[in-house]
């Protein structure tokens, strides 16, 4: 049997067979698909956005809006318009923030307690350990001042999604480097567990299975609220890039504002919208 199933069987059934993950992707893949179509920058209460036509767009914390650095007279209507999009910025990006801090440490709980599982307290377990402090610190450096404060800057972004999707693949490149790193344990470890089984793969893999159905069960509650987080942000999502059309069609300058860009097959009602 070959190396490659022998690992899909211990470690791919036993954490993928549910859905612990399905449900910290889910509010990407199914509720919101979001991409950005220019550069925002958020600092100490300032959003500003940089147009692909060069204008940059900023708002302060008292919703007073320049454009190019020059102030902008808004009518009511107008403001109500800027002052949702700012708004509701300002809530999403904290709001993304967290949901990728618990969305490390779900990840986190569910691959360490899979290769304690396997190889009980091997060095493997602090190595995972390791890499999930390791990401959680950059995330931290990346989006947060010495003092805490909230910093984002789109334009050091590698992806164009509504923050660096660049995360996702850095935290499985470094999974795949630790696997392959520590093959040898691994195959020993499912080699060792097999014999107890005397040797019967469907049994072994079975029972693989029905541990990983527990580690979902266990991780069930805390995924269903990341999902309900990551809808909770896809529903303010909508609310700026509907005020964020509001504004483009009313506002003279900000022509080619359209930073927000959502795939409407995740459909939103205009009802909903209005309920700020």
């Amino acid at each position: 049997m070959s190396n490659k199933l022998l690992l899909s069987v211990a470690v791919t059934s036993a954490l993928m067979s549910g859905q612990v993950f399905a449900h910290d992707r889910s509010f990407q893949n199914n509720s919101c698909d979001m991409e950005l179509d220019g550069h925002i920058q958020y600092y100490q209460g300032d959003l500003t956005v940089q147009m692909d036509n060069g204008s940059v767009m900023t708002i302060d914390s008292h919703h007073n809006m320049t454009i190019n650095g020059e102030s902008v007279s808004l009518n009511s209507e107008q403001q109500r318009w800027v002052s949702e999009y700012y708004n509701n910025i300002d809530m999403a990006i904290p709001m993304t923030l967290n949901i990728a801090s618990e969305g490390l440490q779900i990840a986190n709980v569910a691959v360490t307690e899979v290769f304690t599982e396997l190889l009980g307290g091997d060095q493997m377990g602090d190595d995972f350990r390791e890499l999930f402090d390791s990401l959680e610190n950059k995330l931290n450096a990346s989006f947060y001042d010495d003092a805490g404060n909230i910093r984002v800057d789109s334009t050091k972004f590698n992806e164009p999604g509504w923050f660096d999707e660049s995360w996702e693949q850095e935290f499985e490149t470094q999974i795949e480097s630790l696997i392959s790193e520590s093959m040898g344990r691994i195959l020993i470890a499912v080699g060792t567990q097999m014999l107890w089984e005397g040797g019967d793969m469907s049994e072994f893999e079975q029972k693989m299975e029905r541990w990983g159905e527990d580690l979902e069960y266990r991780l069930e509650s805390q995924a269903a609220a990341l999902e309900e987080k990551g809808e909770a942000l896809c529903k303010v999502l909508k609310k700026a890039d509907y005020a964020e059309g509001k504004m483009q069609a009313s506002i003279s300058g900000l022509d080619d504002l359209n930073l927000l860009d959502i795939d409407q097959d995740s459909h939103h009602d205009h009802n909903d919208e209005m309920k700020m």
